[in-house]
């Protein structure tokens, strides 16, 4: 064996290092023994020669230390619970020392046990699967990760953050696509679509390490920006009533540049829309009276499917509706007859529905009721006018009684002549009309006397009546 050193040294998980110096011709010291109770130990005396062995159990420890001298290897062992610790120590032409202590389970070489990335993320210490963890950069700057300057910083996700790091190149407008993502508006070819977004104009940061996205449309993300209509449930305060439907759900359209009003009622718009019979004062030219009404306000329904004639006047639709007595040629089945009137064609009183038109009906009979009506001369023992024999056309009656015929006409039947019915030696008689005609026949009445032949003449050829 030579004169060199060899010296391992094995690190635990605690960051506690033992490392165990050679001197030649030099024993070291083992190390402290620990104790517990209950202690059952067993010894065994040194050596001098090839191997000198200690060993110490303490509950479930095991203490082991060996020492030679020369050529002699010295192992110290300690194991506290589960713990195991080893000591070797050699003094002669070579020493190899070894100083192993394990905590639990645990056993330590050289190599460094790590746990992974993500749950250590943040404590300091460089992890597997960690570029970086807070002010551990692993010996990295901005240089170092082809940056030609700046200052390289660890990201919350212990990734590098190079956002300081800086190109010489940067802002010359020409592309280094080696170093840089972009510089001004040289951005090999991206888009802000080809970053995810759906439109909108794609920039490049200050450092020419990534694209600036501030200008690129998010749509889709239920927050309104420049450039958007809508964007999902963000629809700027309007509604399908704002929008100048009935009323539904407003949405937006997939490209936020416009709103989405398929499931919005055009019912309410005001326009006649599909299949709507109308929509609000839109009637499509339809009137009360168009649909047989007489008059009055014409509306529309609240589902567009149909008018509204609680306001149209019922009159003159030809029906008869409650309250009225007649409508048009809807008589009710009523006639001139069943009203009491000979005959004649009934009719309804147009402006108002409340009653029949009897104009054309034929006048009911009054004669033979004992009463003077409208232009009757006489009804039984009444006389229109308190006429009399003497008073009827033609003067042919002095006297008698005037009578009243059935269909109300005066009757002369019982008026007479007075004495152009008697026979008289005297010439004439008392009605002037009689004579002259009864005269025209016979001469001799005039001038000699009023004979038997002249009151025959009087009657038969001058209508004298002599009862």
């Amino acid at each position: 064996m030579g004169s060199d050193t060899d010296t391992t040294t094995d690190t635990s998980s605690t960051t506690e290092q033992n490392t165990s110096t050679t001197d030649p011709n030099t024993t070291m010291e083992p190390p402290p023994t620990t104790t517990m109770e209950p202690t059952s130990t067993s010894t065994s005396e040194p050596t001098t020669g090839d191997t000198t062995g200690t060993t110490t159990t303490t509950g479930e420890t095991d203490t082991s230390t060996t020492t030679t001298t020369g050529e002699t290897d010295t192992s110290t062992t300690t194991t506290t619970g589960d713990t195991e610790t080893s000591t070797t120590t050699t003094t002669g032409d070579t020493t190899d020392s070894t100083s192993t202590t394990t905590t639990g389970d645990t056993d330590t070489g050289t190599d460094t046990d790590t746990t992974t990335a993500g749950e250590t993320c943040g404590d300091g210490i460089l992890d597997a699967g960690e570029d970086c963890d807070q002010d551990n950069l692993n010996g990295k700057d901005c240089v170092s990760l082809g940056f030609d300057s700046g200052t390289l910083s660890c990201a919350a996700s212990c990734t590098f953050d190079t956002s300081l790091c800086l190109m010489e190149s940067c802002g010359n407008g020409e592309l280094d696509e080696d170093k840089e993502t972009c510089d001004g508006d040289q951005l090999g070819g991206a888009t802000c679509e080809s970053e995810g977004f759906v439109g909108g104009t794609l920039g490049c940061n200050d450092l020419c390490t990534a694209f600036d996205t501030s200008q690129c449309l998010t749509c889709g993300d239920d927050e309104l920006q420049d450039g958007e209509m809508c964007d999902g449930t963000a629809l700027d305060g309007e509604t399908c009533e704002s929008q100048g439907f009935g009323g539904g759900t407003l949405g937006c359209n997939d490209s936020c540049s416009g709103f989405d009003t398929s499931q919005c009622d055009p019912c309410g718009n005001d326009t006649i829309d599909g299949l709507e019979t109308c929509d609000g004062p839109a009637l499509g030219n339809a009137t009360c009276e168009s649909l047989g009404f007489g008059g009055g306000t014409l509306g529309c329904n609240a589902t567009c499917d149909d008018f509204d004639t609680s306001q149209c006047d019922a009159c003159g639709n030809d029906e008869v509706d409650p309250g009225e007595t007649c409508d048009g040629a809807d008589l009710d089945g009523q006639t001139c007859e069943s009203l009491g009137f000979p005959g004649g064609t009934l009719a309804c009183a147009a402006d108002s529905c409340g009653a029949f038109d009897t104009s054309g009906c034929d006048p009911i009979p009054t004669c033979g009721n004992g009463q003077l009506d409208g232009d009757e001369a006489c009804d039984g023992d009444q006389i229109a006018n308190g006429a009399t024999c003497a008073d009827q056309p033609g003067g042919l009656f002095t006297d008698g009684v005037l009578g009243c015929n059935d269909d109300c006409t005066l009757d002369t039947a019982l008026c007479t002549s007075g004495d152009c019915c008697e026979v008289s030696d005297v010439a004439g008689c008392e009605i002037i009309d009689v004579v002259a005609c009864v005269c025209g026949f016979d001469t001799n009445c005039c001038e000699l006397a009023w004979t038997t032949e002249c009151v025959a003449i009087a009657v038969d050829q001058c209508g004298a009546q002599c009862g």
